[in-house]
């Protein structure tokens, strides 16, 4: 009996996957869901998201979510600091061991785009006494890839106004003290079009991109409001799940950015994403040239029949 298997989590966001009955909120599926869902990390059980974020991905109201957690987390199985967003499951290294030191070099990136806190600190000193038992280049990878922060760093850390990173959030000390926690820069802005399956009228499409922005991070009586940085990484998720629902579709039926964020469609249901009501055309297979039509094979069979 093989005792690992890889779990490609694209998985998360196939439509047809999506479409099965959704499950009841329950500790167990949320587990999985951390172990193996779109938003995990090269570092096995550490990564950056909120709770609301969460919920949405698995089609869960924040209630069940945090219903759900809080099940997983009373067997100790997994640990967040939401006001940082940073999610810990211990035990995924367990089950996600690197082949090689160069798997945990790989981590180096991942790692410095999780904020600084204290759940941060206590995943370093887990990682690095499981690595450590690794062996001696285990151990070395890791000290080089997740280095933490000298005190001195720290103390500066404190005296900044942290805006919060993710993928799609920059450092804070490139941002201007009245962009912190406001709206999203330009470069954040570019990323979400970049996402978007169809590309045109680039400009509306960035203006439509800051306004939806400013609409999620609004929010509604469905949807609650949420700092910048988590919503850029809604939007994300919403534009990256409807570009893999459209995939194979004839682009002249696939909206422009612009009418896509100015209607708010983000929010839809990603079933209706899936119906795909509006496939490309099969390409035109060109016929080889000594190619004979059926009822000019027949003639010429009866012609020599005849004779």
């Amino acid at each position: 009996m093989a005792r690992y298997r890889k779990i490609d989590t694209r998985m998360w966001g196939d439509c047809k996957f999506r479409e099965l009955s959704s499950p009841k909120p329950s500790g167990k599926y949320l587990w999985m869901f951390l172990l193996t869902g779109p938003q995990t990390s090269n570092i096995p059980g550490l990564f950056h998201a909120g709770e609301m974020a969460l919920a949405e991905e698995l089609e869960w109201s924040v209630e069940d979510f945090r219903e759900a957690f809080g099940e997983v987390f009373r067997k100790g199985l997994v640990e967040a600091d939401w006001k940082a967003r940073v999610v810990w499951v211990p035990n995924a290294v367990k089950y996600n061991q690197p082949e090689s030191p160069n798997v945990v070099k790989s981590w180096r990136y991942a790692w410095d785009e999780i904020p600084e806190c204290n759940l941060k600190a206590e995943a370093h000193e887990r990682l690095k006494a499981f690595t450590e038992g690794l062996g001696e280049g285990f151990a070395k990878a890791f000290a080089e890839a997740c280095a933490q922060p000298s005190p001195n760093q720290e103390q500066e850390q404190e005296q900044i106004n942290t805006f919060p990173q993710t993928e799609f959030a920059d450092a804070p000390a490139l941002l201007p003290k009245n962009a912190q926690n406001s709206k999203p820069t330009q470069t954040q802005v570019e990323r979400l079009y970049v996402l978007y399956p169809r590309k045109r009228d680039k400009l509306a499409a960035k203006r439509s991109i800051l306004k939806a922005t400013t609409v999620v991070m609004a929010g509604d009586a469905d949807h609650p409001a949420m700092p910048v940085d988590e919503a850029l990484d809604y939007l994300a998720q919403r534009v990256t799940l409807y570009a893999e629902c459209v995939r194979g579709c004839d682009p002249n039926f696939i909206p422009y950015p612009a009418s896509w964020f100015n209607r708010g469609s983000f929010w839809d249901n990603a079933q209706d994403w899936c119906k795909k009501p509006n496939p490309r055309p099969p390409a035109v297979v060109a016929l080889p040239a000594n190619y004979i039509p059926p009822s000019e094979q027949i003639r010429r069979e009866r012609a020599g029949a005849s004779q």
